[in-house]
């Protein structure tokens, strides 16, 4: 069964891609594409929906403003009769010989990223802001737009994982942004990640 998940108001980035590695890994479910820009999450599986939307319902928060702090939002997931138009995209991922998906790696993810024009480098700088390659602009993590997050952990150390981030500068330029993710993450990629688990502008 394929079921289109609306998850209007997840918009912590780390938070929707380690549900997304929790879905992948339970028995029952076959697939898993998502979008955090497009609110939606779409599932081949043979559990029952409403296990289902229990499951990512628990799963999923948002973040928003209120009394200028950062609170968590509670999300409330709903089938939808629609299909993700982002889905078309993750029908492109890696195959092995045998003609079968596999895993993503991230140079897999990088080549992809680049060639949907995310072509310049966003690296974090001592004070925790983002510098692009492209723009030679130093900006305010809180002034970019993620479109894309994508999380990987080690081969042989879960703690040992990284983070790919596509991204749109205030400028327009388009660029990746990616670090390590966990205990060993760098002082200035934890304040930028932090700054970019945020609320997406709805503009």
């Amino acid at each position: 069964m394929k079921s289109n998940v609306r998850v209007d108001g997840a918009n912590c980035p780390l938070c929707l891609n380690s549900l997304i590695e929790q879905l992948r890994s339970r028995n029952g479910i076959n697939s898993v594409d998502s979008s955090i820009t497009e609110g939606c999450v779409a599932i081949d599986h043979d559990l029952d929906e409403t296990d289902l939307l229990d499951l990512i319902g628990t799963s999923l928060h948002g973040v928003s403003m209120a009394s200028n702090e950062i609170v968590m939002t509670t999300v409330t997931p709903t089938i939808s009769t629609l299909g993700c138009t982002h889905q078309a995209a993750h029908q492109t991922r890696p195959v092995t010989a045998a003609g079968e998906h596999r895993l993503e790696t991230v140079t897999d993810a990088l080549t992809r990223l680049r060639a949907d024009g995310f072509t310049n480098d966003l690296s974090a700088t001592d004070q925790g802001e983002l510098a692009c390659s492209g723009c030679l602009r130093t900006m305010d993590p809180g002034d970019v737009q993620v479109h894309e997050t994508v999380r990987f952990e080690g081969d042989t150390n879960p703690d040992d994982q990284d983070i790919v981030l596509a991204i749109a500068c205030s400028s327009g330029c388009q660029g990746i942004y990616s670090a390590a993710y966990g205990p060993t993450t760098p002082a200035n990629d934890t304040a930028v990640l932090q700054k970019l688990a945020r609320p997406i502008p709805t503009s």
